[in-house]
Formats: structure tokens, C-alpha cells, sequence
């Protein structure tokens, strides 16, 4: 059974259920937690395992790295004092509204003994006997210092909708990336609203809350509503999330979930992760879209500036019918008659970068006319242009991109079907490859992953620079560009951007900024540039390991790990504390210092890595 000690992968999930159904499950955390390592995610019984939210966190922890490993509540009321080795809990949304008295009361010692824990939305709001609200607020309310779920009060103002803000300082501890939060036009002073790509304003459901007891907001409604908050409760600590985030990670808004969830663990816990990166090196995908015959001179003009030459690989994706707009317009890219890019992309690949898929034939045909109903009008189209790009490279595209961002639930089977590795994604907008989900429905397993787009504000690109609605300058997104380097760079994460070769060279100034940046933190060895195929590749053998932390006892620790493949370039990164001597006791890694963070990364062919501190 893979990864007993990580969040469930999805082609695991199945035999995994049934397995814990028949009591495995206590096997699991009583392998995990007699270690002390453990973050529990906290569920009402066995059957909450298969719920979709209840897998929504699971893969949010497994894509972020963390140990996290599932709990019902009777177990975690049995496991007396021995829960003080519990690391963290997490209260997940959705999955668990009812709670009895008893565990609310054990959750209050648990917190006061000096344990950590993280409270979302509707979580223990109701009673087990008949599904109402427990008390005038939340029974959970003085651990998150902030009263809340306040309905006999309020009654239907008990919630609001409506957009977050945060400050900068919270904007950099929480450690938000550049670009999540507008500060340029935000109607709060100081305080930055939450964006994303393609919307206007974010609105998100919320309780309303009272004065803070003690809390500390980190982030807000415009009512002053709090959103998120952390609380020193006796010896303890609480992080409280107002949001549903599992539920909102199964309709791909995941980044709020993954983002406090990585807080939670790695910044208030201290616990090692696993990096979504070889090596642990950040990096940036760069996604060049290829619509039409425009594109063609503007590319050869990017080729003889050497631009393709000295950084890279890219991710090149290609729309390699004769027709853009409509059928029979003549301005599409014709690849099967053009020999001259036909030789293009034959060089492109040889010096390295991957070239993929631009949807189906016809760039704005497909991408406004395809939907869930017309399967069979448009999935010839993919077939079209998978053959044309196969035929002019030599070589099978695993990586594409939707048309305007159309991808019908159908594209994506063929895309798997096919044994494509990577998509370009307008969901999840922020985040790294993800395992996305479908108006509620978790992708079936495949090594299929989707690539988010990460935005500046409400812009993606560089044509929407010039959008009436839009305030975002050039001097905007060339800074954005440069900050964003740094933070997959420092974060040890990879991110996706993308753009049109035609506004590419009406934007060279703000590419050199971009190209600039990259090349000087390649030179000292801490940034790549990746391609979808490549990234696609490791996290899936990333998620063959299974691992554990032992003896952690705030002096000395240990780690082992396992897979049914080579853990070859797979890293931990350890939040610094003093200077720990690494000992190797059994496999091949070295260990570096990076800013912050002490990073452990396996070497060679091995499948086992067993590693000791003091």
C-alpha cells in the first residue's frame, strides 16, 4: 500500500477505502502517531473517507508535501494522552458540521495541553442528535478567539458574501504569491482584496463574526468580519479559516486551502515537507500559445534575438490548423503545408523544448464552440492536431492547452486517454500541478496534471494589458514577472505563465525583466525552467514515496522513506533550527542550506533514504 503516511493518490484511493473500511485505518495513525509526527485530519467516521471534500484535503496535503494522515473522531477520543504526540489537527469543512460535547471538550484540552489546531467554516457547528446548531455560537468560538455561526442571534444574517482583504504584512505571512492580493484598487485603506483570473471579484461565503477575543485577524471581510485568524490558547495554538476551503477546492478555487494549510504545517507546526520540485529547486513553467499564422514571424524574430537559445525549455503549444476565426478563413497556422515552421519547431525540440498541443485545429472555433454536448463535433479536432504536431517534430506532444481556456470534461479524457502528462489550467489559479477537480468530481487517476495559470491580479497576460477594465501597466507586470521568480525561487515551488508570441514582442523590455531575474538566480544554482512533461514526470514518481518522520522529540529526529521507484532528486525541505548534524544512516543524499530552511534531497538509483538529526 503506497504512501501510508501522506494524503491518499488518487490510483490508490480506492483499494485504500475499502482497505480502511475493514479497519486498516487504525493501522494507519497508530503507525504514524506513535512517532509523534503526524498532522490528523479529523473525520466523523470511515464513510467521510469518501467523500470529495474529505479528498480534497487529502490531495491538498499530499500536492503541498505534509504528512497528514486521516482520524475519526472516536479514535481520536480514545487515544487519551497519547494525543499530546499528535503534531496537529485539522477540523476539515463540509465533512464534519456535527461533533458531540465530548469531543469539543477534548479538543479544548488538547489546545490548552499545548497542541495545534486548524478550524474551518461549519466544522462541530451542529449536535449529533438531530443536526442543529449546538449553542448560540460556535462551541469551537473561545479557541478561535473570535465568536461566530452566531444564528440565534442573527438567524438568516448568520453569513454574508462577499469579497477578503488582507494586509501586507499579513499578505508576506502567510506567504501569499505576488499578484494574489490588489492593493491598487482595493476600497479598503491598507488592505489588499483577494483576486483571481477571469473574475472581477472574488465573493465568498462567510459567517458573520464579532470582535476578536484575544485572535489576531489575518484577513477580513469588508465589514471587518473575520476571515482568517490565529489564537494562543493556553499552551496551544488555533488557525480559524471562515471559509469552506474543501469545498471550494472541489470547484477549483483550491489556492486559500493549500496556501493556510501549508501555513498551518510548515510556518506555526515547523514540520519538514516534501518539495514539488526536483532537487528542491523552483522554477517556471513558460507556456507560449501558438493561435494562428500571426504568431509565425514574431517567433522567428524571438529565435534570432537568441531568446530561445539561452534560457529554457519552454512549453510550446501549437493550434496547427489552416483556419483561426472561422472555418475556411485561411489564417490559421497550416503546419502540414508550412514547411518553414514545420523546421521551427524541428529545432525547437532539438535544442530542447517541449512542444505540445494548442487545442483542436482551429483556435476560436473550438474555443467558443465546445461544450460538454458536442463531443462528437469537436474531439476530432484534438485528434487533427495531435497528428500535425506529431508529424512536423518527429516527436508525440504530452502537454497542452485549451483554446480561451475551453476544456470540455471530454477533452480531458482524451487528453488522459492519449497518455498526455500536463494541461494549462485557468482553474486553481496560484497554485503548482494539481490534481484538479470537476464541478465537485475528482479527476479519475491517471498521471495526468493540470498546470494553473498564476496571474497578476486580474491579468494573465500580456494582451489583456491593454483591457479598458484593466489597471495593470507594463511597469506592473514586469515587476510582477521578477517578484514571482523570486518567490517560486525562495518558496522552492514551480509556477506557469504564459503568453502569445505576437504580444511577446511588443513586451521585450518586460521578457528581458523576466529573463534577467531567471538567469541570475540560475547562475547561483537556486532557479530552473521547467516543462509540463518534465514536472508531470516527477510529481507522479513524487508520489510514490511514502514517508515518516521518528524520534521527534524538539532535540533530535529522524526521517525514512520508501518508493517503488528511485527517490533520485526528491527533497525535504526542514524549517532552520540552530544547526543540525544530518547523519545518512541508510541510501545516498546531501544536504544544503538554503535561506530559511535546511533542504534533504535523495541521490542516485536508491528506493530507500534513512536519515537522523541532532
Amino acid at each position: 500500500m503506497k504512501r501510508l503516511f501522506k494524503a491518499i493518490p488518487g490510483r490508490a484511493w480506492v483499494v485504500l477505502v475499502a482497505l480502511l473500511l475493514l479497519g486498516g485505518l487504525a493501522a494507519l495513525y497508530q503507525a504514524s502517531l506513535k512517532t509523534g509526527s503526524a498532522i490528523v485530519l479529523l473525520v466523523p467516521d470511515e464513510t467521510a473517507l469518501t467523500r470529495p471534500v474529505t479528498q480534497a484535503w487529502l490531495d491538498a496535503a499530499s500536492e503541498e508535501g505534509l504528512s497528514v494522515v486521516a482520524m475519526t473522531d472516536d479514535a481520536f477520543l480514545r487515544y487519551g494522552g497519547d494525543r499530546r504526540s499528535i503534531a496537529g489537527v485539522i477540523l476539515p469543512d463540509t465533512v464534519h458540521p456535527q461533533a458531540s460535547e465530548l469531543l469539543v471538550n477534548q479538543l479544548h484540552s488538547y489546545v490548552k495541553d499545548g497542541g495545534h489546531l486548524f478550524i474551518t467554516f461549519d466544522a462541530a457547528l451542529l449536535d449529533t442528535q438531530n443536526g442543529h446548531y449546538a449553542a448560540a455560537q460556535s462551541r469551537l468560538s473561545g479557541l478561535a478567539g473570535v465568536s461566530y455561526a452566531m444564528y440565534e442571534a442573527l438567524k438568516d444574517k448568520t453569513t454574508a458574501l462577499g469579497p477578503v482583504y488582507g494586509s501586507r504584512d499579513h499578505e508576506k505571512t502567510l506567504g501569499f504569491q505576488p499578484g494574489k492580493l490588489d492593493f491598487k484598487t482595493s476600497p479598503q485603506r491598507s488592505l489588499g482584496e483577494l483576486t483571481t483570473y477571469g473574475y472581477p471579484r472574488l465573493n465568498y461565503s462567510h459567517f458573520r463574526t464579532g470582535a476578536p477575543q484575544g485572535a489576531t485577524p489575518m484577513l477580513v471581510s469588508a465589514q471587518g468580519d473575520t476571515i482568517v485568524s490565529k489564537h494562543s490558547f493556553g499552551k496551544g495554538t488555533v488557525l480559524f479559516a471562515n471559509l469552506p476551503l474543501g469545498y471550494l477546492k472541489t470547484r477549483t478555487d483550491a489556492y486559500l486551502l493549500h496556501r493556510l494549510l501549508s501555513y498551518f504545517a510548515n510556518d506555526l507546526l515547523q514540520q519538514p515537507h516534501l518539495s514539488p520540485v526536483p532537487d528542491a529547486i523552483g522554477g517556471l513553467v513558460l507556456n507560449l500559445h501558438v493561435d494562428s499564422n500571426a504568431a509565425q514571424q514574431p517567433l522567428l524574430v524571438l529565435e534570432r534575438a537568441g531568446w530561445l537559445r539561452e534560457q529554457g525549455p519552454f512549453s510550446i503549444h501549437v493550434t496547427a490548423g489552416p483556419d483561426t476565426y472561422l472555418e475556411g478563413d485561411g489564417l490559421g497556422m497550416n503546419l502540414n503545408t508550412t514547411p518553414e515552421m514545420q523546421a521551427f519547431l524541428k529545432r525547437q525540440v532539438a535544442h530542447g523544448h517541449e512542444v505540445g498541443n494548442h487545442g483542436g485545429w482551429i483556435h476560436n472555433v473550438f474555443g467558443l464552440g465546445a461544450n460538454d454536448g458536442n463531443r462528437d463535433r469537436f474531439e476530432p479536432f484534438l485528434a487533427l492536431n495531435h497528428t500535425s504536431v506529431s508529424a512536423a517534430t518527429g516527436t508525440v506532444p504530452r502537454s497542452y492547452s485549451a483554446p480561451m481556456g475551453n476544456q470540455p470534461r471530454w477533452a480531458t479524457e482524451w487528453l488522459r486517454r492519449e497518455g498526455f502528462k500536463g494541461y494549462y489550467f485557468t482553474g486553481d489559479n496560484g497554485l503548482g500541478p494539481t490534481r484538479s477537480f470537476d464541478q465537485g468530481r475528482r479527476a479519475d487517476p491517471s498521471d495526468l496534471w493540470a498546470f494553473p495559470i498564476s496571474s497578476y491580479l486580474r491579468v494573465a497576460t500580456f494582451e489583456e494589458l491593454g483591457d479598458e477594465d484593466s489597471t495593470v501597466t507594463t511597469e506592473d507586470m514586469a515587476n510582477y514577472l521578477g517578484n514571482l521568480t523570486r518567490y517560486v525561487t525562495d518558496r522552492h515551488v514551480a509556477r506557469l505563465f504564459y503568453f502569445h508570441p505576437p504580444a511577446a514582442t511588443e513586451h521585450l523590455a518586460t521578457l528581458d525583466v523576466l529573463m534577467a531575474e531567471a538567469r541570475r538566480l540560475s547562475v547561483l544554482g537556486r532557479f530552473r525552467w521547467y516543462t509540463m512533461e518534465q514536472l508531470a514526470d516527477f510529481m507522479s514518481r513524487r508520489e510514490l514515496a511514502q514517508w515518516q518522520l521518528t524520534r521527534v522529540d524538539g532535540r533530535s529526529g529522524g526521517l525514512t522513506a520508501r518508493s517503488s521507484a528511485s527517490l533520485d532528486q526528491i527533497s525535504w525541505v526542514f524549517p532552520k533550527g540552530g544547526t543540525p548534524a544530518f547523519k545518512i544512516v541508510k541510501g545516498e543524499a546531501t544536504v544544503r542550506q538554503d535561506g530559511p530552511n535546511w533542504i534533504v534531497t535523495a541521490r542516485g538509483a536508491g528506493q530507500e533514504l534513512e536519515l537522523a538529526w541532532e
